[in-house]
């Protein structure tokens, strides 16, 4: 009714005339119609189902063993034959319908591991749903599945601890570069990065050498993917390998400036080695990918922290902030990610070495001081090149 009301105001305004109005008219009159289940249908449904879990559910410990497996293993299919021709026939959402099978399909192998008393110490429910859900992803590209397999990909990462093993954490890394390669959209990109990261952290449990810096050589190992993406996607992840790296810079500042890092040792041959990586970093960033050369930085940390002042540090993280603001200004980038950065760095280099010594109103004004300075900053710089086009 609303396209008929529509096409006759269009007509009556001289935007279409009668021919364009039959040709939309056949061409929508042949387009499949999503069917709406009935609301008293649907609300039959659902009580229906509640009947039937709840029935299951108080006579649960009376069921044979067996028969429980059965029941959940069905209601998977029976979820997924619901997907199926929802999709077919145009009613409910068959991405939901999927979600409840992949949900049994957990189900089912948690029933099973009970049943027959399997361990569930370090198990295999959290993989057997990491990768079931990239399967669904890789099937029907949607974002439900991306954001389970994320979830359910941390989960499996945290399983391995405390004691991590090589086969499984080269398994984990395998599936998720997988993921990260064949993937076509943005979300999963972006995921997979995450958890590639994220692995790599945890090679502070797998390996017995205690470095206090695999966060940063982790990082830098990630910039090898940036080859194997095209260009729309290298600018997608390019603000990851910022933002991660700003990141690390203020926790190693807070870690330097307020404790004795007692749980690692510093040595000189890993911060050597880790200055020549960091030079190497910002060789190949500026050759290839300058978007994403301040990580370089990081690779001065293995020196900075022996500094237990963590004066160098602060420097550091303060010229970095106020270096990728000016650049920024310059360039016409957005100045937020800069201005949020600095603003933190502020406020860190703050607690360490004024917490104790100013008073609290006088903390507030030199910090409001400084965005004003650097408000003023950014508009004088911004009218002058104004200025200057016209």
């Amino acid at each position: 009714m609303d396209l008929e009301r529509k096409l006759n105001q269009w007509r009556k305004e001289g935007v279409l005339d009668q021919t364009a109005i039959e040709r939309i008219k056949a061409f929508e009159k042949g387009q499949p119609q999503k069917r709406k289940i009935p609301l008293l249908l649907l609300i039959g449904l659902i009580f229906f189902s509640l009947a039937v879990f709840s029935f299951i559910a108080a006579n649960w410990q009376a069921i044979p063993d067996l028969l429980k497996i059965a029941l959940v293993v069905g209601l998977m299919w029976i979820f997924y034959v619901l997907a199926y021709f929802s999709e077919k026939k145009y009613f409910g959402h068959p991405v939901i319908f999927r979600l409840l099978g992949l949900a049994m399909f957990g189900a089912s192998i948690l029933v099973t591991a009970q049943t027959f008393h399997f361990t569930l110490s370090n198990s295999v429910l959290p993989w057997a749903i990491f990768i079931a859900a990239i399967a669904h992803y890789f099937m029907w590209r949607h974002l439900a599945y991306t954001i389970i397999a994320f979830f359910f990909g941390a989960n499996t990462l945290t399983s391995f601890l405390p004691f991590t093993g090589w086969i499984e954490w080269s398994i984990f890394v395998a599936v998720a570069l997988a993921w990260f390669y064949f993937s076509k959209d943005n979300a999963p990109k972006v995921l997979s990065w995450i958890l590639l990261f994220f692995s790599g952290l945890l090679l502070w449990d797998l390996v017995t050498y205690d470095s206090p810096f695999w966060p940063i050589w982790t990082l830098f190992v990630l910039i090898l993917l940036l080859f194997i993406v095209p260009a729309d996607k290298q600018r997608l992840l390019s603000p990851l390998y910022l933002i991660f790296g700003a990141v690390m810079l203020i926790v190693y500042l807070a870690l330097r400036g307020e404790t004795e890092l007692s749980l690692v040792d510093l040595n000189w041959p890993e911060s050597i080695a880790l200055a020549v990586a960091g030079l190497a970093v910002l060789a190949l960033t500026f050759l290839k990918f300058r978007n994403i050369m301040w990580i370089s930085v990081l690779g001065a940390m293995g020196f900075l922290l022996f500094d237990e002042t963590a004066i160098a540090l602060a420097i550091i993280a303060e010229l970095s902030a106020l270096a990728y603001l000016v650049l920024a200004q310059r360039k016409n980038k957005p100045l937020a990610p800069g201005f949020v950065y600095f603003v933190i760095v502020q406020f860190v280099i703050y607690v360490i070495y004024a917490w104790q010594r100013l008073d609290m109103s006088l903390f507030f004004l030199i910090g409001a001081l400084l965005l004003f300075a650097l408000s003023g900053s950014g508009w004088w710089l911004n009218r002058r090149k104004e200025g200057a086009a016209t």
